[in-house]
């Protein structure tokens, strides 16, 4: 027991005495502090309304006292794995630090072995500290979106492919390489079970076969068809089980013919490395294009050798490339929109995006070097130092200012919790957010009077709609002016601004209540009661920007 506890000593010891294993240890650590640091300013932040879209979900499914059911859009295997932690006494801070906070130290560790398994160390080590200090990585992290889990199963898809299927090596604790291809397959379409766009992730490593290997070989593969029928099998089950609304439903929601080609798409790089300061341009943003140019390059050279080709970076680059085209194709061609998408709808191509940052230093190292060995590294820890702490000044603002966020609406929901019965019904504009805090039955105002949008509705029809006795429990409303879409009987805001001094304003209204309230005076008239025939509104409680009314009904 001793001399296996000494060699293990001594295994580690000589671990860290190889510099580039120190580098990384140093970066990976760091990532985790900085983490661990945003984490903690943000655990307890309100909830955004896609975040209770797929939490009031989970608590519906975990028997709470929530019935809301989540978008198709927003359908995913994630809110399944809350419910059942949030069933087994789980808070909501800890739920996202597992389901969220702890894939995000993974990416930073999986994007070091990938760099290490398809180029060296030094891609490596760059790829793992970009990925440490990227910022809508970080601000993610902080959220419960689906982004970053369903990251990380895409990331092992990849690494399990290339480290196992390509290079032949033994993986996850000495797994034989015939099984990686199959292990690769069951990633990607878990990826796809917490984020549905994660699909094209299978088009990328399809794309790859096809152009890297002979079409004989893969029918023949046994390991390819055992892949392929774990694959129907866990996509039958997440469509069966899982997801609420069909492929083809869905994906025809982003389908937009009718807009022209899109290809601001193309600059979808500025998003990813864009800085406080200079949001149209940055040092990782021209280092991108420099090894973007060198992919395309290489992987031109060596296009018609694929089939032949045994070096991995080379096959590698492809992959890259593949991941890029393909989904550029999807955002340019199929989806379109108007102007350029969210930073995380790019997520599929953040890897090589990465990859062609790291060549962008390499190369500046390998012409500088030629002049100055130490100027050489100076300058490229220099440009990765000042990049990342760029990139670190984003996440730290928008991570700290958006904290705040929608706080009214949260604190509102949950004075309700606190003082209304179990069946008691809120009227609202958030649906999920009142629902997942309050855990009473929340509806939307709009439906509730039965129109299809707020522009339709009237309070002389909600005072119909109360005055029935079927709606006799619905007890509550609820008035945010940080939420949209309310309708302006319900909520006006007036933009205004002081002609001497140029000091700008609001007048925020509640009009069925003929409350008034002007940001720019100071003013503020906030009426405690209105009656409308036998439905008189109360005033119960204002909670930054949420006004809460009990409705109070008086029947002869």
């Amino acid at each position: 027991m001793q001399d296996k506890f000494e060699k293990r000593k001594q295994k580690i010891k000589q671990w860290f005495k190889d510099p580039y294993n120190l580098t990384f240890f140093s970066i990976f650590v760091f990532s985790i502090i900085i983490r661990l640091y945003y984490f903690w300013l943000t655990k307890n932040q309100p909830l955004w309304w896609d975040e209770a879209d797929y939490l009031a979900y989970a608590k519906n499914l975990a028997g709470f006292n929530v019935d809301w059911i989540v978008t198709s859009q927003h359908n995913s295997l994630l809110p399944y794995l809350a419910a059942f932690m949030f069933k087994i006494g789980f808070s909501l801070a800890s739920v996202k630090f597992f389901l969220v906070l702890v894939p995000s130290f993974f990416l930073v560790y999986l994007s070091y072995k990938i760099g290490d398994v398809l180029y060296d160390k030094k891609i490596a080590l760059i790829l793992a500290f970009l990925m440490s200090v990227f910022w809508n990585i970080l601000f993610n992290s902080m959220r419960f979106h689906l982004g970053v889990p369903a990251l990380l199963l895409a990331f092992l898809a990849i690494y399990v492919f290339f480290k196992g299927y390509e290079k032949k090596e033994r993986f996850f604790f000495k797994l034989n390489p015939n099984y990686a291809l199959p292990i690769a397959i069951i990633f990607v379409v878990l990826s796809y079970s917490i984020r549905r766009s994660h699909l094209i992730f299978g088009l990328f490593f399809l794309t790859y076969l096809i152009l890297t290997k002979p079409l004989k070989i893969l029918i023949k593969d046994k390991y390819s068809w055992i892949g392929l029928v774990f694959a129907l099998f866990l996509l039958f089950f997440v469509e069966k089980f899982i997801f609420i609304a069909h492929l083809t439903d869905v994906s025809k929601s982003y389908l937009h013919l009718e807009q022209p080609i899109n290809f601001s798409h193309l600059k979808y790089f500025l998003l990813f490395f864009q800085n406080i300061f200079r949001p149209y341009f940055s040092v990782l943003s021209f280092l991108f294009l420099i090894g973007l140019i060198s992919l395309i390059f290489h992987v031109a050279l060596f296009f018609d050798y694929f089939k032949k080709q045994r070096d991995i970076k080379e096959k590698a680059n492809l992959f890259m490339l593949l991941s890029i085209l393909i989904t550029l194709s999807y955002f340019v061609f199929y989806q379109r929109g108007i102007g350029i998408g969210e930073p995380r709808w790019y997520f599929p191509i953040l890897l090589p995006s990465l990859v062609c940052v790291a060549f962008g230093f390499v190369y500046t190292y390998a012409l500088l070097k030629t002049y100055h060995k130490k100027l050489a590294l100076f300058v490229v820890v220099f440009l990765l130092a000042f990049s990342g702490y760029y990139q670190l000044r984003h996440a730290d603002y928008i991570i700290k200012y958006k904290i705040p966020s929608f706080n009214g609406i949260k604190q509102a929901s949950l004075y309700l919790k606190e003082n209304s019965d179990l069946n008691d019904i809120i009227l609202d504009i958030p649906v999920p957010q009142t629902a997942f805090y309050s855990e009473r039955k929340v509806k939307n105002i709009v439906e509730f009077l039965g129109k299809k949008t707020y522009k339709e509705t009237s309070l002389s029809d909600l005072i119909k709609e109360l005055s029935k006795k079927e709606n006799k429990n619905v007890k509550y409303i609820i008035v945010t002016f940080s939420e949209p879409n309310h309708p302006e009987w319900m909520k006006k805001i007036s933009y205004i601004q002081n002609k001497i001094t140029g000091k700008k304003g609001t007048i925020l209204e509640i009009p069925f209540m003929n409350t008034t309230i002007n940001t720019l005076t100071g003013q503020q008239h906030i009426k405690q009661e209105k009656t409308y025939g036998n439905i008189t509104f109360k005033l119960l409680v204002i909670k930054d920007d949420a006004f809460v009314y009990e409705i109070l009904r008086n029947f002869t």
